[in-house]
């Protein structure tokens, strides 16, 4: 019968692993104690949480939670970085982390619940913003509104060109 320790570790798992919208499983063998405390707050600093997992617990809370391709990667020590907003991000703060932390390798990322494999990590980092994204929609639907109110407050300026003329010519002919 499994420790109840045990049961409340994986049921916090299952809770992460279905809740969140960007993972990466990541390999962090290497880095020495000092330097993983400043990797932990620079990625809470961007709202994300970063935890060391048991392989065991990992692959039992994922096979519940049907991520089958998250649970064939959970060998080795790891860890997982999440997000739960916007799921570029973790990819994002970990290819950036890369740069000070070369021992720290992505062995599988979750994007939006589908797997990711590490070469593909990299490009999903490159994604815009959620709120890029949405101000490059908000631009492309404003562009034509905007481009309409200009050309039918030309036609009215010219309109109201003619009509001042025509009052012109009514005035100087009476």
């Amino acid at each position: 019968m499994p420790r109840p320790e045990k049961v409340a570790q994986v049921q916090n798992l299952k809770e992460k692993f279905s809740k969140a919208q960007g993972l990466v499983l990541v390999e962090y063998q290497g880095i020495p104690a000092p330097e993983m405390v400043r990797l932990r707050e620079f990625l809470k600093e961007r709202g994300l949480e970063f935890r060391v997992i048991k392989n065991t617990l990992a692959r039992i809370a994922a096979l519940e939670v049907g991520l089958e391709g998250l649970a064939e990667y959970l060998r080795g020590p790891n860890a997982i970085v999440v997000g739960y907003d916007d799921p570029a991000v973790p990819f994002r703060a970990v290819r950036e982390l890369r740069k000070d932390f070369p021992q720290l390798r992505v062995k599988v990322g979750l994007f939006e619940g589908e797997t990711i494999p590490p070469q593909e990590a990299d490009k999903i980092a490159e994604l815009p913003s959620r709120e890029e994204l949405l101000a490059r929609l908000a631009g492309a639907v404003a562009g034509p509104i905007r481009g309409l109110a200009v050309a039918l407050s030309g036609i009215i300026r010219k309109l109201a060109v003619v009509l001042a003329e025509v009052q012109k010519r009514k005035e100087a002919s009476s």
